[in-house]
């Protein structure tokens, strides 16, 4: 139970998409607290007037100076209530919730109480519809825009779980030439392998190769388009399919995207 007279620091999910969904705990939450914290002051003005909610934004984003963060931190040092918000689902998942989170409590210890108000999270949603077993996953964020971008895609292919990749409408075709090329190289890597070292004389039969052979390469991707908005979309099955399915018209290439990529 929450101590009442602790100031409170709400992580507050909101929508990914489907103003609809969101719970009614974050709706009473962003209507009493006295200041909202979001990424885009546009983007929270939205949801806050469609729920008929006056509370002030304050924008606080990943380009946000330290002079914003001291602000913050003042407003609670003097008992104001604050929820965040990220432009689109749970704050803190590949978004700056997380620096604040710990800002305050580096100053405030227990004294100020944070609290997660459950919710949306396009990880979890995408996951849910993928068809790929995801008892265990990986999750990755954002590929790096360019130095790095290459040592990123090769984690993916070492992972013993499914990972899951968040991409942008401007680099998703890039994302997913550059996954079907590095798992084409990886391939023909381990088929080398196996023949240098003569490993089908120490496997019973073929089956049993391509078996080990499918447990070390992906077997399947899924991509999630516009998540719970009206021109929601999943391509499963072949990179090179859903490449082809994106490139066949230029509004399927809108929107955010989410890559499942199953092992």
């Amino acid at each position: 139970m929450v101590e009442k007279s602790k100031t409170i620091l709400y992580i507050v999910a909101t929508p990914i998409g489907n103003l609809e969904d969101i719970s009614l705990r974050a709706i009473r939450i962003l209507g009493e607290v006295d200041f909202v914290l979001c990424e885009d002051t546009r983007v929270a003005k939205k949801l806050l007037a469609h729920y008929n909610i006056s509370t002030p934004a304050i924008s606080y984003h990943q380009h946000s100076d330290i002079k914003k963060l001291d602000y913050i931190l003042d407003l609670l040092s003097q008992g104001k209530d604050i929820a965040l918000v990220s432009d689109a689902g749970t704050p803190g998942i590949s978004d700056p919730g997380g620096k604040l989170v710990q800002a305050v409590i580096a100053r405030f210890g227990s004294e100020v109480n944070i609290e997660s108000i459950p919710g949306p999270s396009a990880v979890t949603a995408a996951l849910s519809i993928s068809g790929i077993q995801t008892d265990k996953f990986i999750f990755m964020g954002f590929p790096p825009h360019k130095k790095g971008r290459q040592t990123f895609i090769h984690k993916i292919l070492a992972s013993e779980w499914p990972v899951v990749v968040y991409e942008s409408k401007y680099r998703i075709l890039r994302f997913l030439e550059e996954l079907r090329f590095a798992v084409s190289e990886h391939n023909k890597k381990i088929e080398s392998e196996l023949d240098k070292e003569n490993y089908e004389s120490r496997i019973k039969n073929k089956a049993d190769k391509n078996k080990k052979l499918k447990n070390i390469n992906l077997s399947s991707v899924v991509v999630c388009r516009e998540l719970s908005k009206m021109y929601e979309t999943v391509y499963r099955g072949d990179i090179k399919i859903i490449i082809e399915k994106i490139k066949s018209h230029s509004n399927e290439q809108k929107g955010e995207f989410v890559v499942v990529i199953g092992k």
